[in-house]
């Protein structure tokens, strides 16, 4: 994987209560989780529950001592459930296993039936190739090397720690008895869906455009039931979105109002509304602890790649 830009995080994700609870803890080495976890919450419906919980996304992953190349396309991630199962990718190829997890450690069992797929699905790229599919592993052994190497790392009983570097994302260190470690960084916290996410300004690649006229009226409140509700400067919103792994996408987004506004706002809620319609794939990283959220649209080809920045504050 190429070091990583504006969005450091792309790869492979993690939530759970347990998790959270430890990642939350302060430290600037490995160790130091709570006593027990917090009480399980109840995972709502869909593709896997992913709509509750925590995300984790892969940075680094050490085999043998060895700092592993990271093809660029590969999306993995894993989402622990309060059902005793893990759901996630290696890298392209998806997987659901039965999972053991403390405040300190994780054990990845047996595959289990396969997570029903979503009902909806992101608009294909057309600026450049998008993430790797479970197809293209066969016919590219960078991939499915990575893969292989992924799975072994996932192996047997696994350790669980943390470590704070000051003016970096907390990280999340998960290792296997071989020393094998895999270094992940939080793409979203438990706390995500009680926070009005304000619409800054558009991005193309590291570069952004003017701040919208907007303001604080240009929000979308993300909710565990995959509705979004908000407002796009003059007009209220309502959408369907659909989390997999460290991607969102939007679906049947509408105005619920009609109400006018100045020429300007007028311009971005429309700007803004047609985006938000071609259902793009996004990858998101909503950064814990600065409150601020980055969208953009996966192309596999980070140059071309639009996107919005968002910052937030926390919903009454």
């Amino acid at each position: 994987m190429p070091t990583p830009r504006r969005v450091p995080l792309r790869f492979l994700a993690a939530g759970m209560t347990a998790l959270l609870a430890l990642a939350a803890c302060d430290g600037t080495q490995d160790g130091g989780a709570p006593a027990s976890p917090s009480p399980a919450r109840p995972r709502p419906a869909g593709a896997g529950g992913l709509l509750s919980g925590g995300v984790w996304a892969i940075r680094k992953v050490d085999v043998g001592g060895r700092t592993e190349n990271l093809p660029p396309e590969v999306r993995g991630w894993i989402a622990l459930g309060n059902d005793g199962t893990a759901s996630g990718s290696y890298g392209c190829t998806p997987f659901h296993r039965k999972a053991e997890v403390t405040a300190t450690h994780l054990t990845l069992g047996e595959e289990v039936a396969p997570l029903p797929a979503p009902s909806l699905s992101p608009a294909p790229p057309t600026d450049g190739p998008g993430p790797c599919r479970p197809d293209d592993v066969a016919g590219a052994p960078a991939l499915a090397d990575f893969e292989k190497k992924v799975r072994a790392a996932f192996g047997g009983e696994l350790s669980l720690g943390t470590r704070q570097s000051s003016g970096h994302p907390l990280e999340l260190h998960v290792r296997n008895r071989r020393g094998d470690d895999i270094q992940l960084a939080q793409a979203r916290g438990e706390d995500f869906f009680g926070i009005r996410w304000q619409l800054v300004d558009t991005t193309f690649y590291d570069e952004h455009g003017p701040a919208f006229t907007a303001g604080a009226r240009m929000y979308l409140d993300f909710h565990e039931d995959g509705s979004v509700s908000g407002k796009l400067g003059c007009n209220d919103v309502t959408a369907k979105v659909t989390f997999a792994g460290t991607h969102l996408y939007f679906s049947n987004a509408a105005l619920t109002t009609r109400r006018t506004c100045g020429a300007e706002i007028m311009k971005e809620e429309a700007s803004v509304l047609a985006t938000l319609r071609k259902s793009l794939n996004y990858s998101y990283w909503a950064e814990p602890g600065t409150l601020s959220m980055s969208l953009n649209e996966d192309l596999a080809f980070p140059a071309r790649e639009h996107g919005f920045t968002l910052t937030g504050k926390r919903r009454r």
